[in-house]
């Protein structure tokens, strides 16, 4: 199973009946949503963010049950989100990927934390940081959730 994330329609939609469903798909092609990572990635993401960011860990507490479950979040919540995504970045930038191990076994095995830490000194040609690691999902959702921001829009996450 993979997480999907993708802009959202205007906030609210989640109380949309049929009519308005209606109305807007008629005026606005549906978005494709876009597969961000794998479900146990992403678990593994969210508590890296936790452990090792003491400043985003903190900032991502009142977002953390909705994108643990992949709920929508509403265009402030994916403002909020960008923003400690950039703090996160620098804070697990700092970081040795050596550090994926500690307190990590409820959510992967060694050997699977030791493929991510490979596959990024592999792209890299160097000792990754913790934010090697998870580069290539800061990438896609930076693009995704500035999108969503420049629009004014929040995000939903789904399955296609």
């Amino acid at each position: 199973m993979s997480v999907y994330l993708s802009v959202a329609p205007p906030d609210g939609f989640t109380r949309w009946g049929d009519a308005e469903w209606e109305r807007w798909l008629h005026d606005h092609p549906w978005e494709a949503a876009e597969r961000l990572c794998s479900r146990g990635d992403w678990a593994i993401f969210l508590y890296q963010v936790r452990k090792h960011c003491p400043r985003a860990g903190k900032a991502i507490e009142p977002l953390f049950a909705p994108l643990v479950n992949e709920r929508p979040l509403s265009s402030q919540q994916v403002q909020d989100l960008l923003d400690l995504l950039h703090v996160a970045r620098d804070e697990l930038d700092a970081k040795g990927a050596d550090a994926m191990r500690q307190g990590n076994g409820q959510f992967a095995s060694a050997e699977d934390l030791d493929a991510m830490v490979a596959a990024a000194r592999a792209r890299l040609g160097k000792e990754p940081s913790l934010g090697d690691v998870w580069a290539d999902l800061f990438s896609r959702m930076d693009k995704l959730l500035e999108d969503a921001v420049g629009r004014k829009r929040g995000i939903y996450f789904g399955n296609v």
